[in-house]
């Protein structure tokens, strides 16, 4: 009974920051999850399937660079807590969750196996459904390796080799950078998506202008002489651009036939 008095719990801080670990994990996996499909979309593509997205992988690479660290930090902490007092009691819900991410680690392995093998048997072995698989596959293991070490220390008080640790958590950050590194490459780096962003306004601009050069040409039966024709008469400028985004000059207009 005094042993039993003597165990301390969980304070509300490392309860807190160990619910924040799970949130964390949740960002970085996903966002790990959505690069590697990303770059398998772009340099595996199905023209019945091209859903590529540069903005996907950018925003993905956002929550790894800011996500993964405080990841890192707040696991490192939950350790520390119990390393410092070995007999502390967690809290029932970090234990809950805890299960939960096994769970659903382990039932996406089963689920992810399942299907590579029921495809397979349906005559489906392309290369961009193997490497999705395969990335699900690595990223549910690694989660489910990890928690089921965590569970054993923290929970069962075992000795678990820290080179086990180190292990894990090496594959988990290598993992982290390959998805930056192919990340970038796959989306570009900033300066070309801001050549993107300057493109696709351009487009839009330009898209503006033909519709109100037709609308000019139906009603009128000719082509506008210039640009200002249509600038200059709100019945047939919609609000639209005439500048390049960029360099700020005026977009070049003329008859090529009459």
């Amino acid at each position: 009974m005094e042993e039993i008095k003597n165990q301390q719990s969980s304070s509300m801080p490392e309860i807190f920051i160990n619910f924040l670990s799970f949130l964390l994990l949740g960002i970085v996996a996903t966002a790990t999850g959505i690069i590697f499909f990303q770059v398998i979309n772009k340099y595996f593509s199905d023209v019945l399937f091209s859903s590529f997205s540069a903005s996907a992988i950018h925003y993905s690479i956002a929550s790894l660079i800011v996500g993964f660290p405080i990841y890192l930090w707040a696991l490192w902490f939950w350790f520390k807590s119990f390393a410092k007092t070995p007999e502390k009691l967690e809290s029932r819900l970090s234990k809950w969750f805890t299960y939960i991410i096994l769970l659903i680690a382990g039932g996406t392995i089963i689920g992810d196996l399942i299907a590579i093998i029921y495809n397979f048997l349906q005559g489906e072995y392309g290369a961009r459904f193997l490497l999705k698989a395969l990335a699900i596959l690595i990223i549910a293991g690694l989660v489910f390796c990890f928690y089921f070490l965590e569970r054993k220390k923290i929970q069962y008080k075992k000795e678990i080799s820290s080179g086990l640790f180190w292990l894990v958590g090496g594959a988990a950050g290598l993992l982290a950078i390959l998805a930056i590194v192919l990340g970038f490459l796959a989306g570009g780096t900033p300066y070309e998506a801001r050549l993107r962003k300057f493109d696709l306004e351009r487009a839009n601009n330009l898209g503006q202008i033909s519709s109100a050069i037709s609308n000019f040409a139906f009603e009128n039966n000719r082509l506008p002489v210039n640009l200002n024709e249509i600038r200059n008469n709100p019945r047939y400028n919609y609000g639209a651009i005439y500048t390049d985004p960029e360099t700020q000059k005026e977009y070049d207009y003329k008859i090529v036939k009459p």
